[in-house]
């Protein structure tokens, strides 16, 4: 059973991550043009609470399935495993 869920939980997590690059090349995008014209920084606000609900589901995944398979994480922790996934800008 615990299996199924890790399994399913991981599918999960898929989606968040394609989410997490497409984000992450359009803030490549906008900060190479923000450079130019610096009103154009304020087109990144329009994705950023999708962001901020990807990187919370795919935590909440991550901190359950770890959860599950007996290892001691907190939330924090997860969201830190998350931004790894990820370059600096």
């Amino acid at each position: 059973m615990k299996t199924i869920l890790v399994l399913l939980l991981s599918i999960i997590q898929i989606p968040c991550i394609i989410e997490g690059w497409i984000s992450y090349f359009l803030n490549c995008i906008v900060k190479m043009l923000a450079s130019i014209i610096f009103l154009l920084a304020i087109v990144s606000f329009i994705w950023w609470p999708l962001d901020m609900l990807s990187g919370i589901c795919w935590s909440g995944c991550e901190y359950a399935k770890l959860k599950l398979q007996g290892i001691n994480i907190d939330f924090n922790g997860a969201l830190n495993l998350y931004m790894r996934h990820y370059p600096q800008l």
